[in-house]
Order: C-alpha cells, then sequence, then structure tokens
C-alpha cells in the first residue's frame, strides 16, 4: 500500500481546509460530508487536494495493472542453470461507496438547506467509503532449476481504509506477506508394493511442495476530532504448507499433505492460536 505511516491522515486532516475553500467555505464546515469525502480520496490516492476532481462517484476508474517477465530464462549464460524465470508484479485497487441514499431536504431546497452545525445537507447521504489497495505480488520470483527444483519468492502488500461518517474515523487495515516456496519433481518415482500401476514396472512423477509465509497485519483506528491513533488489532501469522503428490493412474491422484498455521497477536486482547492440518487424500476423475 501506498503508505503506513501517520503521514497520510495528517494529510487528510489539512487537505480539508483545502477542499472547503474549493466548495465555497460557507456551508462548507472541516466536518461536512463533501469535504470530508475529497480529502480523504485526495490524501489516501496520492492526489494533490487542489486539482483532485471534486466527484464522489468517478466514472472513469485508475488503471490496475499485472506485469509478468520471462526473458532472464532465456539468456545464454542463465540457461545452463535454470529452465524457466518468471519475474512477476500486480497491483489492484479498489474505490467503494458501501451504501448511500439521496436526501429529499437537499433536492427540495436546491442545496440550500443546512443542519445544525450550519453545512450545507449533502445531495447524498453516505454511511462509508473506503479504498482497498493491494500489491499482489509487489515482486515475485519463480524459478525452475534445470535439476527439477522449483524456487519461489513473493514480497505482498495490502491496505485498506475506511472513513465512517457517523463518528469522523478512518479504519486503517494493513498488511505485508514474505513467502517462500520450494519443490522438487522426482522423475520416474515407483511407490512400494507397485501401489497404483497395473504394471510393476510402470512409474511416474511424485511432485514434493513446500511453501513457508510469514504475515504481519495491523488495524489501527485514526479518529479525526479527537487527533488519535489508536491500534486496534493485530497479529502475526507463520505458515508452513507441504504436499506430496503422486499420480496413481490416469484417473487416480494420492495426496500428502501438512499444514500449520501459528498466530502471535500483537495486542494483549487476543491469544495464541495454532492449527495443524495433517492427511492423505484420494482423488478419483471421472472423464468420458
Amino acid at each position: 500500500a501506498k503508505d503506513y505511516s501517520n503521514a497520510t491522515f495528517t494529510q487528510f486532516n489539512n487537505n480539508r481546509a483545502v477542499i472547503a475553500q474549493r466548495l465555497g467555505d460557507d456551508g462548507y464546515g472541516l466536518t461536512q460530508q463533501d469535504v470530508l469525502t475529497y480529502s480523504f480520496m485526495s490524501a489516501y490516492s496520492g492526489a494533490n487536494a487542489n486539482s483532485i476532481k471534486l466527484d464522489q462517484f468517478p466514472k472513469i476508474p485508475l488503471p490496475n495493472w499485472r506485469v509478468t517477465y520471462d526473458g532472464l530464462g532465456k539468456l545464454k549464460w542463465a540457461q545452463q542453470f535454470v529452465s524457466q524465470v518468471n519475474l512477476s508484479h500486480a497491483y489492484r485497487s479498489t474505490y467503494s461507496v458501501n451504501s448511500f441514499t439521496g436526501n429529499l431536504t437537499h433536492a427540495e431546497s436546491k442545496g440550500t438547506a443546512r443542519d445544525i452545525n450550519d453545512n450545507f445537507i449533502p445531495k447524498y447521504d453516505i454511511q462509508q467509503v473506503s479504498i482497498s489497495e493491494q500489491w499482489g505480488p509487489l515482486l515475485g520470483i519463480d524459478i525452475t532449476w534445470k535439476n527439477s527444483l522449483q524456487t519461489r519468492l513473493e514480497i505482498k502488500r495490502d491496505r485498506t481504509v475506511s472513513l465512517s461518517y457517523s463518528n469522523i474515523q478512518v479504519t486503517e487495515v494493513r498488511g505485508e506477506e514474505y513467502v517462500i516456496g520450494v519443490g522438487y519433481r522426482i522423475r520416474n518415482f515407483k511407490l512400494p508394493f507397485g501401489l497404483g500401476a497395473k504394471n510393476s514396472k510402470k512409474k511416474n512423477d511424485l511432485n514434493l511442495k513446500a511453501d513457508f509465509s510469514i504475515r504481519n497485519n495491523y488495524t489501527v483506528i485514526r479518529k479525526l476530532i479527537e487527533g488519535l491513533n489508536q491500534p486496534s488489532a493485530g497479529n502475526q501469522t507463520l505458515s508452513i504448507k507441504t504436499s506430496a503428490d503422486y499420480v496413481l493412474n490416469e484417473r487416480l491422484n494420492l495426496r500428502l499433505f501438512y499444514d500449520q498455521t501459528i498466530n502471535e497477536p500483537f495486542v494483549s486482547s487476543s491469544f495464541p492460536t495454532s492449527n495443524t492440518n495433517i492427511g492423505l487424500s484420494l482423488r478419483f476423475t471421472i472423464a468420458q
């Protein structure tokens, strides 16, 4: 996500005066809904408050993207070590209005009616707006080596910020994740006792995989009027996923797996948890 510090929230607070002036000052106080919306959008999208388009429902979305590059594995010096190298990078962002209703008072008074704070009553009564960003991945590297070894590295970032108008506060949920994966294919592997093969000499490949990840999640409540930033939740998640897959025949697949997830909270109101799954699965494919 764009900014994990308090700087963006400070910018949101400072933008209110700029937006109020652009809208016309009188009737647009610092807590008026339109002022809050445009200040929030400009700060958390990285736009300039002096030039951002004043539209709560943008008709043209900003582009998302995904980039994949596999040219490194085609270099001559690399081909003696690797079969394939993929670099990936992706970004996705969503702006959403969770619910809104039209204000009849605004329509009847042609936008001149005011509330108890002497602010103009907005055209729409909005409960909450949110901006969600995901770098998934910020950087991804996937390498297949000549000896059938596969390695993978991913760095991910995400952030969701929500502005609530009822209490004028921003809830920011952010996360960061690091993933390391390895895999290896054992060619012509023969299961003991001739399992899965009509012919005892028949051999298939055994695919081994292991993924290790660490993820940090933080939730911060930022109160605009009080000027407070309060951490409310957060945890560190360690995850281990391993598996071994073997094709017994053209219809039957055997899989052995072990998964473990450990959660360590950052706040005293929560407690550590650990979940472990281990088992053996058989998948039968029905095909014509």
